[in-house]
């Protein structure tokens, strides 16, 4: 039950950061979005300590813990990177990486297509792609999905 619980915790925050990733969001909504998935991630993870009292202070630590470090993360994404990521999914071939560093923040991002153009999900300009964000302190969030150009010619995640 717990692995089920935190697999499902992981996920719906992977997707949650991947959005950021891949969204024209404020950086105040980036933050807010972060938070989120961090606190849901490291809720769970707390939830897999202890038993009784014990676990649920974990839980609330490891969800205030989470929280911080996932709004740190969405604040770091900034229109620059956001750009980057539009471009590499509009113009890399499969399997061609763009690695960049963001001057203000010091976060590492790389990107990866994995797929050439495909249909998902009732859109038909639609990537599959490997992404890989490292803050300053090296910490490393990988992410798997699929992204989808919108009318306005953003991308959004779909996966």
């Amino acid at each position: 039950m717990k692995n089920s619980l935190f697999n499902t915790a992981i996920l719906i925050s992977a997707s949650l950061i991947t959005l950021v990733a891949c969204s024209s969001n404020t950086q105040n909504q980036n933050t807010t979005v972060g938070a989120v998935a961090g606190a849901v991630l490291g809720g769970v993870a707390g939830s897999a300590i202890g038993q009784g009292t014990g676990q649920l202070l974990a839980m609330g630590a490891g969800a205030i813990a989470g929280g911080f470090l996932g709004g740190a993360i969405g604040r770091n994404m900034q229109s620059v990177d956001v750009d980057n990521v539009y471009n590499t999914l509009d113009h890399n071939r499969v399997r061609k990486t763009s690695k960049w560093t963001n001057k203000k923040t010091g976060t590492k991002y790389s990107m990866t297509p994995m797929s050439g153009t495909i249909a998902y999900k009732g859109h038909n300009i639609c990537r599959k792609y490997h992404s890989t964000v490292t803050d300053i302190h090296g910490k490393k969030e990988k992410q798997n999905g699929i992204a989808c150009r919108q009318s306005d010619g953003s991308w959004n995640n779909m996966s």
